[in-house]
């Protein structure tokens, strides 16, 4: 017999259905269109790892290049649209661009100017102040002296993505106009990592901006830093297995007597034969660097047959390097 139920029924039952605490409803998330997240929060939290060492290669670049103590901190790590992050900039502004290979990606690396203007400062004897300047466009003379730090940034970057892949970075150019800078069309989304750099006289930003495409194809390796950070290793058989990899080699060293300032036109006129004078003393120990940066303290002296030698004195602390500079 067919069941027949009454019309009351059946709108309860519908009824019961209906009702929320019977039903299972998708769990909401909110999107939003305008800045995609194109990269998620553990990719985004390894990237900053990654880059905190890039923070502490770019103090030691910036300690050297400027011959004082320079702290680099990472600011912020952000997802946003090319288009905000062109207008963030400064102009004129100091921006250099380059290719990231193996991928065939573009990356922008922006130095504000007021780090520009202080490490000039400092290059050339001053206090490494960027104030009571207007803005204004850099020299060629002032490009040459950050186009060296760029290039110790650059290198910098390279050993940072060693664990994850190893990188070429080619293709380098400068552009002081942001609007200029159309690696990517403006509407698409870049990874943005901010660096604080802070200096006794002076302070700023260094922004590296990574566009999702050019990261693409690392993001899926990031995952490799984790595991490799979560798995403890023995710190002594990697030291050994580091030293077996080094193996004999030729490093530079050169041991400075002092360093002595002169005018260029004076400089231009030296000739053989010529005496400047040293702030140091001849008691005093020249400094020993050691592949372009400063170990040790050290005492030359020349034996019988001539030979010069030098007799280490003791190891220049790590906190006084910064003062001596680097060599080339």
């Amino acid at each position: 017999m067919a069941d027949i139920r009454s019309q009351e029924e059946i709108d309860t039952r519908l009824a019961e259905q209906l009702n929320p605490q019977h039903t299972q409803e998708a769990a909401a998330a909110t999107y939003d269109f305008k800045h995609p997240a194109r990269v998620n929060r553990t990719q985004l939290r390894t990237l900053e790892s990654l880059h905190d060492n890039f923070a502490r290669l770019l103090g030691s670049t910036f300690s050297g290049a400027m011959r004082e103590v320079v702290n680099v901190n990472t600011a912020f790590v952000d997802q946003t649209t090319y288009a905000e992050f062109i207008m963030s900039l400064s102009n004129p502004a100091c921006s250099y661009q380059f290719t990231l290979g193996p991928t065939t990606g573009r990356v922008v690396l922006d130095v504000a100017m007021p780090v520009v203007f202080a490490a000039v400062d400092r290059t050339f004897g001053g206090k490494g102040s960027s104030q009571g300047g207007d803005p204004r466009q850099v020299t060629r003379i002032e490009m040459g002296v950050i186009n060296r730090i760029t290039k110790r940034m650059i290198e910098d970057l390279e050993e940072v993505w060693r664990p994850i892949q190893r990188v070429n970075i080619h293709d380098v150019e400068l552009e002081t106009n942001p609007e200029f800078i159309r690696i990517i069309p403006p509407g698409e989304i870049v990874i943005l990592l901010a660096f604080e750099v802070n200096t006794a006289n002076a302070s700023g930003l260094i922004s590296l901006c990574y566009p999702y495409f050019t990261l693409e194809s690392l993001l899926p390796r990031l995952g490799q830093l984790t595991w490799m950070r979560g798995n403890p290793v023995n710190e002594e058989r990697l030291i050994l297995e580091n030293r077996l990899r080094l193996g004999p080699m030729d490093i530079p060293l050169v041991a400075e007597l002092g360093r002595v300032k002169i005018p260029v036109r004076e400089a231009e006129s030296l000739r053989a034969g010529d005496v400047l004078r040293l702030p140091t003393r001849a008691e005093e120990p020249a400094v020993v660097y050691l592949g372009g940066k400063p170990k040790y303290w050290a005492h030359p002296f020349a034996e019988e047959n001539g030979e010069l030698k030098l007799q280490v004195a003791g190891k220049i602390p790590t906190e006084q390097q910064g003062k001596y500079g680097t060599v080339r």
